[in-house]
């Protein structure tokens, strides 16, 4: 009898096949399980060990035992004309089929479902500037979700951040996938909700996820991408690197995503330029994420460390355009929010741009800066519009120059545009309060208060001290005329120089002129020639078209940045027809 006729009477082949599809599945439920409950990578591990040193064992078993009608026993002892084999043979083929029916349903399911939502992927490219998409239109959506920082001090949470956004970016310049914005991503920071009512809040089929822990020149960063609908790993992977090695773990990690969902990149590059010194050098990459930090928080105290971070960087790697693009923007905003040195922030603002440009100019932050530049302080709205168009090109989903973008199609009195632009961006980042008060304002601009109302008293219910937002219902308040109410809000406004406007403006609607021109000095006396813009206002609004003018004119001479919302702001309204107000107009190039 040959050995092949012995294993097969004995039912070890089909005790091996059933093993093996069992095992199969097995393998396949528990890693979208402890994937789900986020265990540790030993615990699947310690599972497949289990599975590997089970099957010999299982062999050895269905070879010297045979189960009987009077239960288990070894093979020698059962005499062969009693033997009960080829009945158990016949129970164990059922079996089999049976899991191998299940097995081959989960198999299907988990394949095609993803290949479905591959498969819907649009064969157009999208245009960098056309933020029009919504997450309607059939192209792959994905949120980066802020990574968890596991590592023992929490003030390394700026680590973790700033791997998360370096990822979003990364994706961010994909033109075939629709990545929702940084703000709406990082509003599930530190909660603990379901990943499809995430997915489902930011309007997004794919979520990346992931954690890190960072102990000396060590980083463990751990990723995961996850497909909203039905909650499955689409892939997870966990990388052991150096600190210096980090740039080379986010393109791995980006890279592994965009071959998951299918997106034919021919040749697309995702990574950074390959002159960019700053992930060479872990201790100016260290200073580089903590200057974000710090950047995306915005205020004057943040700008000033995000300004002290990035120094550090430079001073590290002075070769690195990414540093001191950075550097550059957290000058020029700083210039624009700060109570002092604001003159020599716009400088250094403009010398480490140039800087940037001079070492790497293709990068989409060097671009976005200079579009910063030149419409607030330059006010050279054609500079401003190719700096987006590039930046939008090198970083098509790109929320940051999105924004700007819109913004720049309101200063230049096209609202029905800006519109539409800021609208299409809320389908990508519907939790960004920012972009939520631009949005309003836009819909205040042609008239449509209602909605307005609605949307800004919704930001408020979310954080009552967003920056501008009560100012903004002040205003719509007073122009739906209800003034009465309009204070309630103003008062509550946090920014100062725009409450004293404000407050001039609605007490003057109020007919409590002796408060208004309080108010009026009051931000004269604190804040001279820097609120020039703002005094501008105050005079337009009390229907002193003259004085509103002057300060105007005195506005463009200190080149105040409020200057470029001049043809937008509907506080002006009432200059449009005078003269000098279109002289100021011609000298800014926004004439009709």
């Amino acid at each position: 009898m040959s050995i092949i006729t012995e294993l097969s009477r004995r039912n070890v082949i089909r005790v091996a096949v059933a093993y093996i599809i069992a095992a199969w599945l097995i393998l396949q439920v528990a890693d979208v399980i402890l994937g789900n409950i986020e265990a540790p990578e030993w615990v699947f591990r310690a599972i497949l060990l289990v599975v590997a040193i089970g099957f010999p064992m299982a062999m050895l078993f269905a070879w010297a035992f045979e189960l009987t009608p009077e239960g288990l026993k070894r093979e020698s002892e059962v005499d062969r004309t009693a033997s009960v084999t080829r009945e158990t043979g016949h129970k164990l083929d059922r079996a089999i089929i049976a899991v191998l029916i299940v097995a081959v349903g989960y198999f299907a399911y988990d394949k095609f479902s993803v290949e479905e939502a591959a498969n819907d992927i649009s064969t157009t490219t999208i245009a960098g500037d056309d933020e029009s998409a919504s997450p309607a239109d059939s192209i792959p959506s994905i949120a980066v979700l802020p990574f968890i920082n596991m590592s023992s001090d929490p003030e390394q949470e700026y680590f973790s951040d700033g791997i998360s956004e370096e990822l979003l970016n990364l994706l961010a310049k994909v033109p075939q996938f629709q990545v929702a914005g940084r703000t709406s991503s990082f509003a599930f920071k530190g909660e603990n909700d379901d990943l499809r009512v995430i997915g489902e809040s930011l309007g997004v089929d794919n979520i990346l996820e992931g954690s890190v822990r960072k102990s000396g020149d060590r980083v463990r960063i751990t990723a995961q991408l996850v497909k909203v609908d039905d909650g499955f790993h689409l892939w997870s992977e966990t990388y052991d690197r150096e600190v210096d090695d980090i740039f080379a773990v986010q393109d791995e990690i980006a890279t592994a995503v965009v071959d998951e969902l299918k997106v034919t990149l021919l040749g697309f590059e995702i990574s950074e330029p390959d002159n960019e010194s700053l992930y060479s050098n872990g201790d100016a990459h260290n200073y580089y994420l903590q200057g974000l930090f710090f950047l995306n928080r915005d205020g004057p105290d943040n700008l000033r460390k995000a300004v002290d971070f990035f120094q550090q960087a430079v001073d590290l790697v002075p070769e690195s355009a990414l540093a001191r693009v950075n550097l550059a923007r957290a000058h020029i905003q700083y210039s624009g929010q700060g109570d002092e040195g604001t003159v020599e922030a716009l400088k250094s603002g403009r010398k480490e741009l140039a800087n940037a440009f001079a070492l790497a100019g293709d990068i989409p932050e060097a671009y976005i800066a200079k579009a910063e530049l030149a419409i607030s302080y330059d006010w050279d709205w054609h500079a401003a519009d190719e700096a987006l168009e590039r930046a939008l090109s090198l970083r098509p989903g790109d929320i940051t120059a999105g924004i700007i973008r819109a913004d720049l199609d309101s200063k230049l009195g096209n609202i029905d545009e800006a519109l539409r632009r800021y609208s299409a961006l809320l389908s990508r980042d519907p939790l960004d309060p920012v972009l939520q008060l631009s949005h309003a304002g836009q819909l205040i601009a042609v008239g449509r208060l209602n909605e307005a109302e609605a949307q800004l008293k919704s930001i408020l219910a979310q954080d009552p001290a967003t920056t501008f937002a009560n100012a903004s219902l002040g205003l719509l308040l007073v122009l739906d005329a209800r003034p009465e109410e309009a204070m309630s809000y103003i008062k509550n406004e946090p920014v100062q120089y725009v409450r004293m406007t404000y407050t001039a403006v609605v007490e003057n609607a109020l007919g409590n002129t002796e408060s208004a021109a309080r108010a009026q000095q009051q931000l004269l006396d604190l804040h001279g020639d820097a609120a020039s813009y703002q005094q501008a206002e105050i005079f337009a609004m009390w229907g002193e078209p003259d004085r509103a003018v002057e300060w105007l004119a005195r506005a463009y001479e200190v080149r105040d940045p409020g200057l470029s919302d001049i043809k937008s702001d509907i506080l002006l309204q009432s200059l449009h027809e005078h003269p000098g107000f279109i002289a100021i107009l011609k000298e800014m190039n926004l004439e009709e």
